[in-house]
């Protein structure tokens, strides 16, 4: 494992080079970064988005379109929870609060019909896109509170930024506290200690899905090992782009 991090630590500092020496081609693989992102997180999601609503969206285009305002709307919900948690990864050292938890998930929810943001579930929903085991709702407030708290643990501290990825999403996925976008929640937390570890954002493609699905019914290192395999193979396309 720590000869696949050094891997990954040389290919991030030669991507961190170009995207700061060539800052045309940067522009372009960083609007083309955003909307695979984007487009990935919700086919996770069993949600496969238009790519030009995705991009329209992007731009804030406006639309008369009545039909297709929930999705933009979702669309630039993800986009602004993107940017407040990258915004907040990179401003302090500080671990990300239960409060933080639940604005990502109000600005996800922000206008969308019938959600309620930074809500706590209260049921085990019987239709849902994750069908791993997930906790009673009446452990929720107790689980995420400890979750938290476990962050500024020593042994948490001393994980490497990918292994703390990977443990933050598995509890957080283990918990399940919203009924809606709590999978989103977790790969934004995901990031932030990627991101706050100086690693450039995990995408898990969509054609992961299923071994996505697969780590969830599984355990941390099983969730951590598709991390790295995402992260090794996004940082490889990434350096393909730059030297085409």
């Amino acid at each position: 494992m720590r000869t696949v991090f050094f891997d990954i630590d040389d290919k991030t500092d030669e991507l961190r080079y170009l995207l700061i020496n060539d800052r045309e081609r940067a522009r372009e693989f960083e609007e083309k970064f955003e909307v695979s992102w984007i487009f990935h997180e919700n086919a996770l999601e069993g949600a496969v988005l238009d790519i030009f609503d995705l991009k329209v969206a992007l731009d804030h285009a406006s639309t008369s379109d009545g039909i297709l305002i929930p999705t933009y709307q979702r669309i630039r919900n993800h986009k602004n929870a993107i940017e407040k948690m990258k915004e907040t990864a990179n401003e302090s050292n500080r671990a990300p609060s239960l409060s933080f938890i639940k604005q990502l998930h109000q600005i996800l929810s922000h206008g969308m019909q019938g959600q309620a943001g930074g809500v706590y579930r209260k049921d085990i929903p019987i239709h849902r896109s994750y069908f791993h085991e997930i906790v009673d709702p009446s452990r929720i407030s107790y689980l995420m509170n400890k979750m938290v708290k476990d962050f500024k643990s020593k042994d948490f501290k001393q994980l490497h930024p990918l292994q703390q990825a990977a443990e933050v999403h598995f509890m957080m996925m283990n918990v399940f506290p919203f009924d809606a976008d709590t999978g989103k929640v977790a790969r934004l937390l995901m990031n932030f200690f990627a991101i706050r570890g100086n690693y450039y954002p995990i995408i898990i493609p969509d054609i992961e899905r299923q071994h996505y699905y697969e780590a969830l019914r599984g355990n941390a290192a099983t969730l951590r090992a598709l991390i790295v395999r995402s992260t090794e193979q996004q940082l490889d396309q990434a350096l393909r782009f730059f030297n085409a």
